[in-house]
């Protein structure tokens, strides 16, 4: 049946995987670091330099820019992550428990105009709440103060 292991000896074998030295890995690394694309000429010289194929140095490279793509997604991953714990919801102090203001109801610092602070950078002014949703503020905040 096709697909088996006599089959494939029969056939091309598979090569077998290149094993660069450390002064190679260097080498490639290098200039990898300083260009992430290469011309055939300099993929030439520098495998003639390495004492490699042009094809093993081509498919090297096309192996560390998968590798290094995949590090900047991890790191853009990790960056996410850490932006999203560090996130706080930031709340101006409306109500105080010890104020005598308090005893009227609904008190608003001195500010022009009050905002409270969302992430994201948007800032929704108190007066685009419904009138309705402040005693519910003012609940949500005796906690916080």
């Amino acid at each position: 049946a096709p697909g088996e292991p006599e089959q494939r000896a029969a056939g091309r074998k598979k090569k077998t995987r290149t094993v660069f030295s450390r002064s190679q890995v260097f080498q490639l690394e290098s200039t990898f670091d300083v260009k992430r694309y290469l011309s055939s000429s300099e993929r030439a010289g520098l495998a003639a330099s390495l004492h490699l194929t042009e094809t093993q140095v081509k498919i090297w490279f096309q192996n560390r820019r998968n590798k290094w793509k995949r590090q900047l997604a991890a790191d853009l991953e990790a960056a996410n992550l850490s932006h999203a714990a560090q996130r706080i919801v930031r709340v101006p102090i409306l109500y105080h428990e010890n104020s005598p203001a308090s005893a009227l109801g609904f008190t608003l610092p001195h500010m022009s105009p009050p905002l409270v602070g969302f992430s994201g950078g948007v800032s929704y002014p108190l007066g685009t709440f419904p009138a309705a949703s402040l005693p519910f503020l003012r609940s949500q905040m005796t906690g916080l103060v």
